[in-house]
């Protein structure tokens, strides 16, 4: 998004200079309210795997304890273990939950300083 102000617009600080000044201060804070938005998305979709991973596992857990319930029948243990086994191997291998370090790391070292770079170029360049 680059913005070009006519230099003499600048210098006479005209009415036309003021209002594309205005349109970028719009701009920038839309963009900081997206970018809030965007970080709280984040962290709920964070949130919510971290639960989706207990929740998987408490159930994996809790068709293991079902089995031994089941340990004078041979083929409901079996089918029990075997479908608690599977389960755990499909949950495993999904890799659940992201960790939570490593995106934050990443929204606060990265994503959030590019486009706060990008927004300060933008209002610098206008101010000219």
């Amino acid at each position: 998004m680059t913005v070009k102000l006519d230099f003499e617009e600048c210098l006479k600080d005209s009415p036309r200079f003021r209002a594309e000044i205005e349109d970028v201060q719009n701009d920038v804070s839309e963009l900081e309210t997206r970018l809030d938005k965007l970080v709280k998305q984040c962290h709920a979709m964070l949130e919510a795997g971290r639960v989706y991973c207990q929740s998987s596992k408490s159930f994996v857990n809790g068709l293991r304890e079902l089995r031994h319930q089941w340990s004078t029948e041979t083929m409901m243990e079996e089918c029990l273990d075997k479908f608690s086994k599977k389960l755990s191997v499909i949950l495993d291998a999904q890799g659940v939950s992201p960790d939570a370090r490593l995106v934050s790391f990443c929204l606060h070292n990265f994503f959030i300083p590019v486009m706060a770079a990008i927004s300060c170029s933008m209002w610098s360049s206008r101010q000219l």
